[in-house]
């Protein structure tokens, strides 16, 4: 068995134990669940009185909460903002809805900021499996989407998105979601299907890319609706891969960060970029992608392009997160190693907690 060969499907249960590709092949049914529980969910009448939304996550709960936003950017009636931090922003008051996403319940920053936002009256909402969170729900009656989910907390982006775009609906400040809902249902699906390990590389893009960024640390670029995406896929080359990956926004990285593929000389050698692209970014964006393309190639750092899958804003963002996370695997199971523990991580909570 050659453990670098992605066709060679004896490899899957060696390195992949845990069944991360079959999880991952629950994005469809995930988003499912997560959009009809959320439809199901009654929010007390003077929640649509509130005049902003404040999210608090971290982790994969903050890159969903990051790309709820910026979908329903141009359309929301109210700002929304996203938070990660222990302390609370001033500006949360009675006037303020904040809603509280942690897939265990337990993080820390979440919690924290949470009852501080319960001290200032703010309207509150929870998004979790249980933990602290739940508890805090079901003491003070607070409203709240509490869903089953025992794997991994990044493979269940699905309920830190969906329910937000329910719950802006519900209370008068979106269009209704459910056409997009249905149209990224079956998009994903396709895409579940045709970037199976069963399809051997030469008919595979997600293996195909994963080749190209082995051994290579990976800048993802991002803009607008696509820059979740591309953050999303920094963190599972990060969890998944166990590489180096980091997250550049377009324009905002086109007044600096372009100039420091200059050195250290020969940084081509070890580095790889990849463009996240819809049909929704402005030609002007389109424009600097390109631009930057080509600076990147000047360094002779390659420049690969994942491009997102149909007709609207949500569908596409969506696709482009199956797709990255695909690679992400495929890329770990190239490395040698079991994409499912994060070690780090537990580490680091295991340090915290005893501090």
């Amino acid at each position: 068995m050659d453990i670098r060969n992605l066709d060679d499907l004896n490899i899957y249960t060696k390195l992949d134990p845990n069944h991360m590709l079959d999880e991952l092949r629950r994005m469809p049914s995930l988003c499912k669940q997560a959009w009809e529980t959320a439809e199901a969910l009654n929010l007390p009448e003077d929640y649509r009185a509130v005049k902003q939304v404040v999210i608090l996550g971290m982790g994969t709960s903050g890159v969903a909460a990051q790309l709820a936003e910026r979908i329903v950017r141009d359309e929301c009636k109210i700002p929304i903002y996203l938070h990660q931090d222990y302390l609370l922003p001033a500006y949360v008051s009675a006037d303020t809805l904040v809603i509280a996403s942690s897939s265990s319940g337990s993080t820390e920053e979440v919690v924290s900021c949470f009852n501080q936002a319960a001290s200032r009256q703010a309207k509150l909402l929870v998004l979790t499996t249980g933990g602290e969170l739940k508890e805090m729900a079901a003491g003070h009656n607070i409203p709240g989407l509490v869903y089953d989910y025992t794997y991994r907390p990044s493979t269940a982006i699905a309920y830190g998105v969906l329910p937000v775009l329910s719950i802006l609906h519900k209370l008068g400040f979106i269009p209704n979601k459910a056409a997009e809902v249905s149209e990224s249902l079956i998009v994903l699906s396709q895409i579940a299907e045709r970037l199976s390990e069963k399809y051997q590389t030469s008919n595979n893009p997600a293996k195909q890319l994963a080749d190209k960024l082995e051994g290579r640390a990976v800048m993802a670029f991002g803009s607008g609706v696509t820059f979740p995406a591309a953050r999303r896929f920094k963190t599972q080359l990060n969890e998944n891969a166990k590489c180096f990956a980091f997250a550049e926004e377009i324009p905002e990285m086109n007044h600096n960060s372009v100039v420091g593929y200059q050195l250290p000389q020969n940084s081509g050698r070890y580095w790889a970029a990849v463009m996240f692209k819809t049909t929704f970014l402005s030609k002007r964006i389109h424009q600097r992608m390109k631009i930057t393309t080509d600076i990147l190639h000047q360094a002779k750092i390659p420049v690969f392009s994942i491009d997102g899958y149909g007709f609207s804003p949500l569908c596409q963002a969506l696709s482009l997160i199956l797709q990255g996370d695909f690679v992400s695997l495929y890329l770990a199971f190239l490395n040698g190693v079991d994409p499912y523990p994060i070690d780090a991580v537990d580490y680091f909570k295991q340090e915290l907690a005893e501090s």
